[in-house]
């Protein structure tokens, strides 16, 4: 029963905590969202970014670092306690979710896997100037300009592309994708995925949305920062031409891939305003650039890690956890 009733007090924690957070983070992102519209696309997607992971990670944190060193440091082994009904519905629904997430997340791999190898088939490998990762022209009735894959990242190009685009605008397209491949986009995705999936509840849906929105514009605000206003007003006219050449009700069908276009035509009529409004600035490139930063990320990391590893070899903080997860149990029975 020691073992069962710790195993059962994790996921119980875990679907708990996430479910608080993630009600909270959606809270602090309806109260932020109006302020944050003055804040770079990249911006705003790495604030949702952040709170949309915040709640799996404070939870996994919380449990892994605290409550569980806590249980095994604190719990008799012969305590009497027992895994009561409440605690066993809330650990089956936890362990449910992570059962989802995982099935989803591979499920989605194997589909994004056999499509790739479908879109192999049907191109060829080209050459592009300036180019360094593998690009393939295809067929495909949808025009297809996506950067498919995590580890191995592929550029797809439909041959439509290449006949409605000038040189200009499709170096311009070219840069946009290269504003997913710098922010890894595919990685977020697919850990996005797993964030919601882990949850079951229908939280953090506005937060999706949100930043699936903000990702294309921030590409777009990269190729304008490495292209200047020039290519700013070749990618707002490169989307119109492709958007005037996607076939009626048909969507990209790669599944974790970072696509130029997509079907949102609310979406597409914002990127383009914001375009003409970067063509039009003449200090684009430097209020575009830094937008991202590696090395803050990391630091934060650490700084995170170093604090985890302080808070969780203080003995006293994890016996007043340990008093709350006691607290929990005999409230649950």
């Amino acid at each position: 029963m020691y073992f069962l009733l710790g195993i059962c007090l994790v996921f119980a924690f875990l679907l708990t905590l996430n479910l608080f957070a993630s009600i909270s983070a959606s809270v602090i992102w309806r109260a932020l969202s109006k302020k944050a519209k003055n804040l770079s696309s990249r911006k705003q997607e790495q604030i949702i970014f952040a709170l949309r992971t915040l709640p799996v990670g404070a939870a996994l944190i919380f449990v892994l670092g605290f409550l569980l060193p806590a249980y095994l440091l604190f719990e008799p082994h012969a305590s009497g306690e027992v895994v009561s009904l409440k605690l066993a519905v809330i650990s089956l629904v936890s362990l449910f979710g992570i059962g989802i997430a995982l099935f989803r997340v591979f499920r989605t791999w194997l589909a994004t896997r056999k499509l790739l190898a479908d879109w192999l088939k049907h191109s060829q490998q080209i050459a592009l100037e300036n180019v360094n990762i593998p690009v393939y022209r295809m067929n495909h009735p949808f025009p297809v300009i996506a950067v498919v894959g995590m580890l191995r990242p592929r550029l797809f190009v439909a041959e439509q592309i290449f006949d409605s685009l000038s040189p200009d605008e499709f170096r311009a397209a070219i840069a946009h994708e290269y504003g997913h491949l710098t922010a890894h986009d595919n990685f977020k995705r697919a850990f996005l995925r797993v964030c919601r999936d882990m949850l079951i509840f229908p939280f953090g849906r506005e937060l999706d949305r949100a930043w699936v929105n903000n990702i294309e514009a921030a590409a777009d605000e990269y190729a304008a920062s490495t292209g200047g206003n020039s290519m700013a007003l070749d990618l707002a006219e490169a989307l119109i031409k492709v958007a005037r050449i996607v076939p009626a009700n048909t969507s990209p069908a790669m599944p974790l891939g970072s696509f130029m276009i997509g079907s949102n035509d609310g979406d597409l009529k914002r990127r383009i305003r914001r375009l003409l409004e970067l063509s039009d600035d003449k200090n684009v490139a430097g209020k575009m650039s830094g937008l991202s930063s590696r090395y803050s990320v990391w630091l934060c990391l650490g700084v995170v890690f170093a604090a985890v590893v302080l808070l969780a070899s203080n003995k006293s903080l994890l016996f007043a956890i340990h008093n709350v997860s006691e607290n929990v149990v005999a409230i649950l029975q």
